[in-house]
């Protein structure tokens, strides 16, 4: 068998954090309200106030935003440090220079 390169990151849910939903029938959105089993199963507030309990690992459901405002994807990049080569930054501006 071979191995995988995808890393599936356990995401941990927080009180408040918005999630999206997938049903058969569309994406429905909504809000964490409650962590039950240790974080294991999650309780959903929908957008059209009904309330839902679901496992965290299901696949069909996907963090939108933290309570604290960070999307998914920059909680992901929040470890990559930001590169800023100032050398890059001046030639890229004597370029410009150059062309108007």
């Amino acid at each position: 068998m071979v191995a995988s390169n995808k890393s599936k990151k356990k995401i941990n849910y927080g009180i408040g954090d918005e999630v999206s939903y997938v049903f058969g029938s569309g994406i429905v959105y909504g809000e964490i309200v409650r962590l039950l089993e240790g974080g294991a199963a999650v309780e959903i507030q929908f957008e059209d106030g009904r309330r839902e309990i679901k496992k965290a690992r299901d696949g069909s459901l996907r963090l939108l935003r933290r309570a604290s405002g960070a999307s998914e994807i920059e909680e992901q990049r929040s470890d990559r440090n930001l590169i800023h080569d100032y050398e890059i930054d001046e030639v890229r501006r004597s370029d410009q220079k150059k062309r108007w």
